[in-house]
Parts: C-alpha cells; sequence; structure tokens
C-alpha cells in the first residue's frame, strides 16, 4: 500500500548504492564513432551523389569527372576526426584510383578493382558515421547504386555520337564567375565562344538557380556573341567543364558550376534578355568544397530531345551558386571553360551530319550608305568574336583587318558545300531612320595570307526592310534563313567570313548569322 502521508523534514532520506547514484547521475550516450557536422553531412551526400554520375561509361578514361571528386573527398577526409589508420586507408584507396583512372584509356579491370575499393572504404565510413539512420541509410544505398553502376560498366558500349558537334572553349584568360553570397545565386555570367570568352555578364536568376536571364546588348556594347541557328534540328546531348585556374583557394560551403544553352527567339530584339533552354543546364561535378587548386569539374547530358529553331540565337553561359548565407565562400572564382552541343536533324529527317559555322558582331557594327559618293559605303563584316566596318565597293574584294584569322572558323576537309543559311540584324537603340533600308547579306570566303574576302555567289540573303522611325529596347530585329541550297561548293580549310549591306540609309546595330556546310 502506497504511503499517502505528507513527508516532512524529518522523515529519513533513503540512502542510494553506489551502482544505483551511477545509475541516477550518468546518462546512457550512444558514442560517436565518426561525428559529422551538419556542413560535412552534405558535401559527403554530394560527392556520394556526384560518383553514381562519374561511374558511368559515358565517361570513358582519362576524360571524366571521376578523379576531381576523389579529390574533392580527400579534403573532406582530411576534415574528419579519423582515427590515423583510416585517415590513411581512405586516402590511400581514392589515391590508387585517382591513378587507375588517369593512367587508363578505358575502364580497365584494374581500374573497376580500384573503383570498388574506393566504394568498399566509402561504405565502411558510412557505416562508422555519426548521422541519423535515416542519412545513413540513404548514404548506404546511394553507394550501392554506384556499385551497380561499376558492375555495368564492363559489358557496356558508349554511346555513339549522332548529330554535329558544335565544341566551345574560353580564352587561356580566366573567366569570373560571380555569385552572391546572401542568396547564393550567380551574379555574373561567362559566354564562351571558339577559343575566347565574353567579361562577366550581369545575370538575373530564378530561386533555384537552375534558370538565368542574360542581356546581350548593353550600354557596353561588346557582349554579342550569340550565333543564328542555320537549321532547325533536335539537341540531344550536352557536355562541359571548368578547371580553376586562381591559386590555392578555399571553399567552406559547396559551390557548383553550371554550364547552360540559352536562347533568344529569331526575331526579337538585342536588348530581349536570352533565357535558359528547360532541360538545358548541365550541373558540374564534383561541387566545389575545402581547399583546391587547379580543380576541374565536369558534367554531361545525354538523351536529350530539345528542338531548335531556324534562326534560334544560342549562347553558351557559365555561372557559379552556393547555398544561401555562404559568406565565408569567396564571391568570385576564376578558371577556363569548355562545352560541347550535339545537335541532330529534325524529327523525321534523315541525322545530321553537317558542320555548322557560328557568326556573331560581338559589338554593333556601321552599316554605311552613301548615294551620293559611290565610294563612301562601309559594310560590316561578322566573323565569330570579331566585326568591323570595312569599305565597300560592290563586285569588289573586301581588305579586312587581320584580326578577322583569329575569329573565323576553318572548314573541315570533308565539308565542301553550303545547304543552309541564317542572318540577323537588331537596330542599336535610339536611331532614327528616316527611309526605309534594306540589308543584304552575304557570304565571303577570307583569304588571312592576304586578308582579303571575295564574294561566294548565290549565298546573298534580303533581310526584311528596316521602317522609318525611331528604334527603342523593345524594337524588333530581322532575320532571314535560306535552307536547300546545292551547288555552292566549298574548299577544305577555307575561311568564312558573313558581310551586312545596307542601302537606302546608314544603320548600327548587333548582326549575327549562321551556316551548315556538308
Amino acid at each position: 500500500m502506497m504511503d499517502s502521508r505528507t513527508p516532512s523534514h524529518d522523515d529519513q532520506k533513503p540512502k542510494l548504492t553506489e551502482s544505483q547514484n551511477s545509475r541516477h547521475c550518468k546518462k546512457k550516450r550512444k558514442s560517436c564513432i565518426v561525428p559529422f557536422t551538419s556542413l560535412q553531412e552534405t558535401i559527403f551526400e554530394g560527392l556520394l551523389d556526384n560518383l553514381v554520375v562519374a561511374i558511368q561509361s559515358s565517361f570513358v578514361p582519362p576524360s571524366g569527372p571521376l578523379p576531381s571528386i576523389l579529390k574533392v573527398l580527400q579534403n573532406l577526409v582530411n576534415s574528419l576526426p579519423l582515427s590515423l589508420r583510416d585517415n590513411a586507408e581512405l586516402l590511400a584507396a581514392t589515391e590508387l584510383n585517382i591513378n587507375a583512372y588517369e593512367q587508363s584509356e578505358e575502364w580497365s579491370v584494374a581500374l573497376i578493382s580500384a573503383t570498388q575499393l574506393t566504394l568498399t572504404e566509402l561504405y565502411s565510413l558510412s557505416l562508422l558515421a555519426c548521422v541519423a539512420s535515416t542519412v545513413k541509410d540513404d548514404w548506404v544505398s546511394t553507394i550501392r547504386l554506384a556499385e551497380t553502376n561499376l558492375a555495368g560498366i564492363s559489358s557496356a558500349v558508349p554511346p555513339a555520337i549522332n548529330g554535329t558537334v558544335l565544341s566551345f572553349t574560353s580564352n587561356t584568360s580566366p573567366m569570373n564567375l560571380g555569385v552572391d553570397g546572401r542568396s547564393g545565386q550567380p551574379t555574373g555570367g561567362v559566354i564562351i565562344g571558339f577559343g575566347f570568352d565574353s567579361r562577366a555578364i550581369s545575370v538575373t536568376t530564378n530561386d533555384s538557380s537552375s534558370s538565368i536571364s542574360i542581356v546581350l546588348a548593353d550600354n557596353l556594347g561588346g557582349n554579342n556573341y550569340a550565333f543564328s541557328m542555320p537549321r532547325g534540328g533536335t539537341l540531344s546531348s550536352m557536355t562541359a567543364s571548368f578547371t580553376l585556374t586562381s591559386p590555392a583557394i578555399f571553399i567552406n560551403s559547396p559551390m557548383t558550376v553550371q554550364a547552360q544553352l540559352c536562347r533568344s527567339s529569331p526575331g526579337a530584339s538585342p536588348y530581349t534578355p536570352f533565357t535558359t533552354i528547360p532541360g538545358a543546364i548541365v550541373p558540374l561535378i564534383p561541387a566545389l568544397s575545402g581547399s583546391l587548386s587547379n580543380l576541374t569539374c565536369e558534367g554531361s547530358l545525354t538523351g536529350l530531345d530539345i528542338p531548335l529553331n531556324p534562326g534560334d540565337r544560342l549562347v553558351v553561359v557559365f555561372t557559379a551558386s552556393s547555398s544561401p548565407n555562404s559568406f565565408a565562400n569567396p564571391q568570385n572564382i576564376f578558371g577556363t571553360g569548355s562545352a560541347s552541343l550535339t545537335i541532330g536533324g529534325m524529327e523525321g529527317m534523315p541525322p545530321a551530319k553537317d558542320t555548322i559555322i557560328p557568326f556573331a558582331s560581338f559589338s554593333p557594327v556601321n552599316l554605311v550608305f552613301s548615294a551620293s559618293d559611290f565610294f563612301g559605303n562601309g559594310a560590316g563584316v561578322v566573323g565569330y568574336g570579331f566585326s568591323a566596318t570595312a569599305p565597300f565597293i560592290p563586285a569588289s574584294d573586301l581588305s579586312l583587318n587581320s584580326l578577322f584569322d583569329e575569329f573565323t572558323t576553318v572548314l573541315p576537309a570533308d565539308s565542301t558545300t553550303i545547304s543552309s543559311i541564317s542572318a540577323y540584324f537588331g537596330v542599336q537603340s535610339g536611331q532614327t531612320l528616316t527611309s526605309p533600308v534594306s540589308i543584304q547579306v552575304v557570304l565571303y570566303r577570307f583569304t588571312d595570307s592576304t586578308n582579303t574576302a571575295t564574294a561566294i555567289l548565290r549565298t546573298s540573303i534580303q533581310l526584311p526592310v528596316l521602317q522609318p522611325g525611331t528604334y527603342t529596347n523593345n524594337s524588333s530585329g530581322v532575320f532571314g534563313v535560306v535552307e536547300g541550297l546545292t551547288g555552292i561548293t566549298l574548299f577544305p580549310n577555307e575561311r568564312l567570313v558573313m558581310v551586312f549591306i545596307a542601302t537606302g540609309g546608314s544603320v548600327t546595330g548587333w548582326a549575327s548569322g549562321g551556316v551548315s556546310v556538308i
């Protein structure tokens, strides 16, 4: 029976034995074998996801992101409170894996074995980690998925390239990718071309940084790297890479570099923002974290089915992002980049086997028309990433700046016939045209040894007439596309420029184009 009386101060308190006292004073606590901070959890989870992507037959060693992922993993391992033995075993396994990958020409038996050893070590680390059981289960599942990918590599055949491949590279000088520390969103993007890149251009994003908006025509006048699609097609794959070139930097919260294909419609104003094509975003792996230098991150998208229209204007833009409130991170990262697009034919058409030659004026070109002075006319000559105004006399060769040698594309030996041409012109805002202006676009052969250009017969496009009036940021551009051309023969290793000629009045604006050669 329970004692129901009120206790008094005179009552004797029960004495506890030593074992009972120990039970009351000490809380049972499960020891953490390898504690992880929340940031370390995030980094490790991201690296495991990266491994699943990197261990694929589509990445053929020594190309591919796996070595860089393992190098970032080594940074994380060194930050964990591991025993000397566990630390040494993890570092040894990953270093063996890196060396095997970089020295292989394919997924060899030795490389597969080294990669499996890394996954086994990561499995052990996951079991020792002091994290929530749900987190641990997710880690183990991801490692098992990477092992499944690895098991399927030996019998897999890399996908065949079916379409036209456009490859872009930045300059040797580093790109500057800006990130806002508070929001984690990109503040500046960089466009890459054929061995050149733009300055950092202001970008706006949605909340997830998965889509950007970028304006090429501004008062600084030097961002028009957009070329025009000479034909319709389908984007089937996209790859990209980025290599840090700055001295060793420390990145506290993971930063992700992404490459995006952005588009503006054929007849849009040059001031209309280019926006990301849904599905054409390549996140590069690994995410940047820890102490890094000369690290390369890569990414690839395959199996795409994204339609591209004749006359679409396209640019490849690199940006970087991080999680919000990453104030300890650098606000800018510097590096070089590359990307490639595989563009097939339109649905229902045979596979495309052409070469696409891009043209973009970089800055506005002046098209000069003089009704009274036969020798006072000037044409806008456009390469890819460079343009200039040259004296124009009908039926005469053009004398050009020697810089066109650096900004023109050498035709491949197996491409000898022009099949389609597109051209675009957007009037610079603030101009007033007092009379209708016609713009004719003609392809010219450029001879780098003499810096002269000669017109190619039957390659003329007549753009819609520019009507009189004052042009603003909202004024549409004009464009033209000619497809199904035959019998226009080129020679291997030739170079082309696109020439814009005005009649009826002078006008200044941004010009671009594209040529398909089969």
